[in-house]
Protein backbone atom coordinates (compact mmCIF):
# COMPACT_ATOMS: atom_id res chain seq x y z
CA UNK A 1 0.00 0.00 0.00
CA UNK A 2 1.43 3.19 -1.18
CA UNK A 3 0.16 6.35 0.71
CA UNK A 4 -0.34 9.70 -1.48
CA UNK A 5 1.53 12.55 0.17
CA UNK A 6 -1.54 14.73 -0.89
CA UNK A 7 -0.82 17.98 -1.86
CA UNK A 8 -2.34 21.15 -4.14
CA UNK A 9 -5.68 21.75 -5.61
CA UNK A 10 -7.79 18.50 -5.48
CA UNK A 11 -10.60 19.34 -7.38
CA UNK A 12 -14.19 17.64 -6.24
CA UNK A 13 -15.28 17.00 -9.43
CA UNK A 14 -18.76 17.79 -10.26
CA UNK A 15 -20.64 15.21 -12.97
CA UNK A 16 -22.44 16.77 -16.02
CA UNK A 17 -26.22 15.76 -17.34
CA UNK A 18 -27.74 16.21 -20.53
CA UNK A 19 -30.87 17.82 -21.11
CA UNK A 20 -32.66 14.18 -20.18
CA UNK A 21 -30.74 14.08 -16.65
CA UNK A 22 -28.47 11.34 -18.21
CA UNK A 23 -24.43 11.56 -17.79
CA UNK A 24 -23.20 13.88 -20.06
CA UNK A 25 -19.95 11.96 -20.54
CA UNK A 26 -18.70 14.19 -23.56
CA UNK A 27 -19.27 17.26 -21.45
CA UNK A 28 -17.20 15.38 -18.57
CA UNK A 29 -14.37 14.79 -21.00
CA UNK A 30 -14.41 18.63 -21.97
CA UNK A 31 -14.72 19.69 -17.83
CA UNK A 32 -11.99 17.04 -16.84
CA UNK A 33 -9.69 18.48 -19.80
CA UNK A 34 -10.23 22.54 -18.21
CA UNK A 35 -9.11 21.26 -14.80
CA UNK A 36 -6.02 19.85 -16.06
CA UNK A 37 -5.08 22.21 -18.70
CA UNK A 38 -5.59 24.78 -15.69
CA UNK A 39 -3.34 23.10 -13.43
CA UNK A 40 -5.57 21.18 -10.42
CA UNK A 41 -2.93 18.70 -9.18
CA UNK A 42 -6.11 15.97 -8.66
CA UNK A 43 -9.45 15.31 -9.14
CA UNK A 44 -11.73 13.76 -6.94
CA UNK A 45 -14.95 12.03 -8.77
CA UNK A 46 -17.65 10.55 -6.36
CA UNK A 47 -18.07 13.10 -4.09
CA UNK A 48 -21.23 15.08 -2.68
CA UNK A 49 -19.96 17.92 -5.25
CA UNK A 50 -20.62 15.19 -7.84
CA UNK A 51 -23.87 14.21 -6.65
CA UNK A 52 -22.97 10.32 -6.08
CA UNK A 53 -26.05 9.93 -3.74
CA UNK A 54 -27.90 10.37 -6.64
CA UNK A 55 -26.49 8.00 -8.96
CA UNK A 56 -26.26 4.42 -9.84
CA UNK A 57 -23.91 2.37 -9.08
CA UNK A 58 -23.57 1.64 -12.90
CA UNK A 59 -23.70 5.43 -13.22
CA UNK A 60 -20.45 5.98 -10.82
CA UNK A 61 -18.38 3.20 -12.18
CA UNK A 62 -19.36 5.05 -15.45
CA UNK A 63 -17.79 8.39 -14.27
CA UNK A 64 -14.79 6.82 -12.44
CA UNK A 65 -13.75 4.99 -15.86
CA UNK A 66 -14.29 7.69 -17.97
CA UNK A 67 -12.18 10.32 -15.68
CA UNK A 68 -9.47 7.83 -15.68
CA UNK A 69 -9.61 7.15 -19.45
CA UNK A 70 -9.19 11.27 -20.23
CA UNK A 71 -6.81 11.52 -17.22
CA UNK A 72 -4.18 8.68 -18.61
CA UNK A 73 -1.93 8.70 -15.36
CA UNK A 74 -1.44 13.03 -15.83
CA UNK A 75 -2.16 13.87 -12.36
CA UNK A 76 -3.22 11.61 -9.66
CA UNK A 77 -7.13 10.29 -9.12
CA UNK A 78 -8.93 10.02 -5.83
CA UNK A 79 -12.03 8.36 -5.79
CA UNK A 80 -15.19 9.32 -3.24
CA UNK A 81 -16.55 6.05 -2.19
CA UNK A 82 -19.32 7.02 -0.18
CA UNK A 83 -22.32 5.59 0.29
CA UNK A 84 -25.10 4.37 2.45
CA UNK A 85 -24.31 0.89 1.89
CA UNK A 86 -21.20 -0.04 3.39
CA UNK A 87 -21.75 -2.88 0.61
CA UNK A 88 -21.54 -0.40 -2.31
CA UNK A 89 -18.41 1.89 -0.12
CA UNK A 90 -16.60 -1.43 -0.65
CA UNK A 91 -17.55 -2.46 -4.53
CA UNK A 92 -17.21 1.63 -5.17
CA UNK A 93 -13.38 1.70 -4.26
CA UNK A 94 -12.17 -1.56 -5.81
CA UNK A 95 -13.31 -0.76 -8.49
CA UNK A 96 -11.78 2.43 -8.41
CA UNK A 97 -8.47 0.96 -7.50
CA UNK A 98 -8.65 -1.25 -10.37
CA UNK A 99 -8.69 1.67 -12.65
CA UNK A 100 -5.75 3.55 -10.81
CA UNK A 101 -7.24 5.60 -8.24
CA UNK A 102 -5.00 6.31 -5.60
CA UNK A 103 -6.97 6.77 -2.19
CA UNK A 104 -10.59 7.10 -1.23
CA UNK A 105 -12.57 9.71 0.35
CA UNK A 106 -15.12 8.59 2.75
CA UNK A 107 -17.43 10.12 5.42
CA UNK A 108 -19.71 8.66 7.77
CA UNK A 109 -22.93 6.98 5.71
CA UNK A 110 -25.20 9.40 5.56
CA UNK A 111 -28.97 9.28 7.62
CA UNK A 112 -28.23 5.81 9.76
CA UNK A 113 -26.25 8.35 12.44
CA UNK A 114 -24.07 5.52 13.72
CA UNK A 115 -23.01 5.78 16.83
CA UNK A 116 -19.09 6.55 17.55
CA UNK A 117 -18.27 2.44 18.32
CA UNK A 118 -20.85 1.53 15.33
CA UNK A 119 -18.57 3.75 13.26
CA UNK A 120 -15.26 2.96 13.79
CA UNK A 121 -16.26 -0.43 13.22
CA UNK A 122 -17.79 0.79 10.10
CA UNK A 123 -14.41 2.24 9.18
CA UNK A 124 -12.55 -0.62 10.40
CA UNK A 125 -14.78 -2.94 7.78
CA UNK A 126 -13.94 -0.85 5.06
CA UNK A 127 -10.13 -0.76 5.90
CA UNK A 128 -10.14 -4.72 5.95
CA UNK A 129 -12.51 -5.02 2.62
CA UNK A 130 -10.61 -2.77 0.31
CA UNK A 131 -7.05 -1.74 -0.39
CA UNK A 132 -6.95 1.97 -1.07
CA UNK A 133 -5.55 4.58 1.70
CA UNK A 134 -8.28 6.15 3.31
CA UNK A 135 -8.99 10.59 4.16
CA UNK A 136 -11.86 10.86 6.31
CA UNK A 137 -13.92 13.41 5.57
CA UNK A 138 -15.71 14.57 8.36
CA UNK A 139 -19.23 16.54 7.33
CA UNK A 140 -21.47 16.33 10.18
CA UNK A 141 -23.53 18.74 8.84
CA UNK A 142 -24.25 15.96 5.61
CA UNK A 143 -23.97 12.71 7.34
CA UNK A 144 -25.35 13.65 10.88
CA UNK A 145 -22.29 12.05 12.42
CA UNK A 146 -19.33 13.84 13.74
CA UNK A 147 -15.46 12.08 13.80
CA UNK A 148 -14.51 13.56 17.13
CA UNK A 149 -11.76 12.89 19.34
CA UNK A 150 -13.26 9.96 20.84
CA UNK A 151 -13.82 8.55 16.81
CA UNK A 152 -10.53 9.22 15.94
CA UNK A 153 -8.68 7.74 18.66
CA UNK A 154 -10.59 5.01 17.72
CA UNK A 155 -9.42 4.67 14.18
CA UNK A 156 -5.91 6.17 14.08
CA UNK A 157 -4.34 2.24 14.20
CA UNK A 158 -5.67 1.91 11.23
CA UNK A 159 -2.45 2.31 8.80
CA UNK A 160 -4.55 3.05 6.39
CA UNK A 161 -6.12 6.05 7.42
CA UNK A 162 -3.56 8.85 6.47
CA UNK A 163 -5.58 12.14 6.05
CA UNK A 164 -8.68 14.03 7.10
CA UNK A 165 -10.72 16.52 5.54
CA UNK A 166 -12.36 18.52 7.98
CA UNK A 167 -15.62 20.19 7.06
CA UNK A 168 -17.09 20.73 10.41
CA UNK A 169 -16.40 24.43 9.82
CA UNK A 170 -14.64 24.78 13.26
CA UNK A 171 -11.45 26.40 13.24
CA UNK A 172 -10.57 24.86 16.39
CA UNK A 173 -11.38 21.31 15.26
CA UNK A 174 -8.29 22.24 12.96
CA UNK A 175 -6.39 23.11 15.83
CA UNK A 176 -7.02 20.31 17.97
CA UNK A 177 -5.60 18.03 14.59
CA UNK A 178 -2.78 19.89 14.18
CA UNK A 179 -1.74 19.49 18.23
CA UNK A 180 -3.15 15.90 18.83
CA UNK A 181 -2.86 14.44 15.04
CA UNK A 182 0.01 15.24 13.46
CA UNK A 183 0.23 12.05 11.78
CA UNK A 184 -2.66 13.16 9.64
CA UNK A 185 -2.41 14.84 6.84
CA UNK A 186 -4.38 17.78 6.85
CA UNK A 187 -6.54 18.35 4.07
CA UNK A 188 -8.87 21.80 3.72
CA UNK A 189 -12.52 21.35 3.32
CA UNK A 190 -14.13 24.47 4.27
CA UNK A 191 -13.65 26.63 2.07
CA UNK A 192 -13.49 30.10 3.48
CA UNK A 193 -10.45 28.91 5.77
CA UNK A 194 -8.14 27.96 3.22
CA UNK A 195 -6.10 30.86 3.66
CA UNK A 196 -5.58 29.67 7.68
CA UNK A 197 -4.89 26.22 6.95
CA UNK A 198 -2.42 26.65 4.76
CA UNK A 199 -0.89 29.32 6.97
CA UNK A 200 -0.98 26.47 9.82
CA UNK A 201 0.96 24.40 6.92
CA UNK A 202 -1.77 22.45 5.06
CA UNK A 203 -0.51 21.50 1.68
CA UNK A 204 -3.81 20.49 0.03
CA UNK A 205 -7.70 21.64 -0.97
CA UNK A 206 -10.54 19.55 -1.84
CA UNK A 207 -12.15 22.20 -3.89
CA UNK A 208 -15.52 22.23 -5.33
CA UNK A 209 -15.06 25.84 -6.44
CA UNK A 210 -12.18 24.73 -8.50
CA UNK A 211 -14.24 22.98 -11.11
CA UNK A 212 -14.82 26.75 -12.54
CA UNK A 213 -12.11 28.58 -11.20
CA UNK A 214 -9.22 26.30 -11.04
CA UNK A 215 -6.56 28.84 -12.19
CA UNK A 216 -7.25 30.98 -9.39
CA UNK A 217 -7.15 28.52 -6.69
CA UNK A 218 -3.79 27.00 -7.94
CA UNK A 219 -2.45 30.73 -7.92
CA UNK A 220 -3.72 30.82 -4.33
CA UNK A 221 -1.77 27.26 -3.76
CA UNK A 222 1.11 28.34 -5.52
CA UNK A 223 1.36 31.72 -3.63
CA UNK A 224 0.39 30.54 0.06
CA UNK A 225 2.12 26.87 -0.16
CA UNK A 226 5.09 26.48 -3.05
CA UNK A 227 6.11 30.30 -2.41
CA UNK A 228 5.40 30.97 1.31
CA UNK A 229 4.06 34.49 0.18
CA UNK A 230 1.10 35.29 2.68
CA UNK A 231 0.61 38.62 1.74
CA UNK A 232 0.19 37.89 -1.78
CA UNK A 233 -2.26 34.83 -0.28
CA UNK A 234 -4.26 37.09 1.62
CA UNK A 235 -4.99 39.46 -0.84
CA UNK A 236 -5.83 37.04 -3.18
CA UNK A 237 -8.35 35.44 -0.29
CA UNK A 238 -9.53 38.94 -0.36
CA UNK A 239 -10.73 38.83 -3.88
CA UNK A 240 -12.38 35.54 -3.75
CA UNK A 241 -14.20 35.70 -0.27
CA UNK A 242 -17.30 37.16 -1.45
CA UNK A 243 -18.09 34.50 -3.85
CA UNK A 244 -16.80 31.99 -1.52
CA UNK A 245 -18.42 32.73 1.42
CA UNK A 246 -21.79 32.65 -1.08
CA UNK A 247 -20.77 29.19 -1.98
CA UNK A 248 -20.85 27.88 1.53
CA UNK A 249 -23.06 29.79 3.25
CA UNK A 250 -26.00 29.79 0.06
CA UNK A 251 -27.44 26.61 0.73
CA UNK A 252 -26.86 25.74 -2.73
CA UNK A 253 -23.23 24.73 -3.10
CA UNK A 254 -24.01 22.18 -6.15
CA UNK A 255 -26.03 24.53 -7.81
CA UNK A 256 -23.74 27.62 -7.45
CA UNK A 257 -20.91 25.29 -8.80
CA UNK A 258 -22.53 23.94 -12.01
CA UNK A 259 -23.94 27.51 -12.81
CA UNK A 260 -20.21 28.55 -12.49
CA UNK A 261 -18.95 25.88 -14.86
CA UNK A 262 -21.14 27.31 -17.24
CA UNK A 263 -19.93 31.02 -16.76
CA UNK A 264 -16.65 29.70 -17.36
CA UNK A 265 -17.72 28.03 -20.58
CA UNK A 266 -18.08 24.60 -19.97
CA UNK A 267 -21.53 24.37 -19.53
CA UNK A 268 -22.58 20.75 -17.53
CA UNK A 269 -25.85 20.94 -17.06
CA UNK A 270 -28.46 21.20 -14.08
CA UNK A 271 -28.47 19.07 -10.75
CA UNK A 272 -30.57 16.24 -9.80
CA UNK A 273 -33.58 16.13 -8.14
CA UNK A 274 -34.50 16.54 -5.21
CA UNK A 275 -31.95 19.31 -5.39
CA UNK A 276 -33.62 22.22 -7.37
CA UNK A 277 -31.66 25.07 -9.70
CA UNK A 278 -31.13 28.85 -8.98
CA UNK A 279 -33.57 31.48 -9.12
CA UNK A 280 -33.33 34.89 -11.37
CA UNK A 281 -32.13 36.58 -8.35
CA UNK A 282 -29.76 34.07 -6.82
CA UNK A 283 -28.23 33.55 -10.24
CA UNK A 284 -27.82 37.00 -10.67
CA UNK A 285 -25.91 37.69 -7.50
CA UNK A 286 -23.57 34.77 -8.46
CA UNK A 287 -22.95 35.75 -11.72
CA UNK A 288 -22.42 39.94 -10.64
CA UNK A 289 -19.55 38.06 -8.18
CA UNK A 290 -18.03 36.02 -10.59
CA UNK A 291 -17.72 38.55 -13.25
CA UNK A 292 -16.25 41.17 -10.36
CA UNK A 293 -13.72 38.39 -9.48
CA UNK A 294 -12.80 37.42 -12.95
CA UNK A 295 -12.39 41.11 -13.81
CA UNK A 296 -9.47 41.22 -11.73
CA UNK A 297 -7.23 38.22 -13.50
CA UNK A 298 -5.96 37.76 -9.78
CA UNK A 299 -4.57 34.48 -11.43
CA UNK A 300 -1.80 36.67 -13.06
CA UNK A 301 -0.85 38.38 -9.63
CA UNK A 302 1.78 36.42 -8.99
CA UNK A 303 3.91 38.36 -11.20
CA UNK A 304 2.95 41.11 -8.95
CA UNK A 305 5.72 42.60 -6.34
CA UNK A 306 4.99 42.57 -2.38
CA UNK A 307 5.64 46.15 -2.69
CA UNK A 308 2.98 46.72 -5.00
CA UNK A 309 0.50 44.12 -3.07
CA UNK A 310 1.01 46.05 0.12
CA UNK A 311 0.05 49.43 -1.49
CA UNK A 312 -3.74 47.97 -1.28
CA UNK A 313 -3.99 45.46 1.16
CA UNK A 314 -6.47 45.88 4.01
Amino acid sequence: MQIPHLSGILTALATPYDDTGRLDLKALDKLVEFLVSNGVHALIPGGSTGEYYSQTLEERKAVLARVAEVVKDRIPLYVGANSMRPEDTIEVAKFAEGLGYGAQLLAAPPYSLPGKSELIAHFRNIAKSTSLPIILYNFPARTGVDMDKEFLEGVLDIKKIFAIKESSGSISRYYQHMVLYPELQRVCGFDDQVLDQFLWGTRSWIAGASNFLPAEHVALYNACVKNEDFLLGRKLMKAMMPLIYLLENGGKYNQYVKYGASLAGIPIGAVRAPLMGLSDAERSEFRKLYEDLKSQNIASWVNRTTQELAEDII
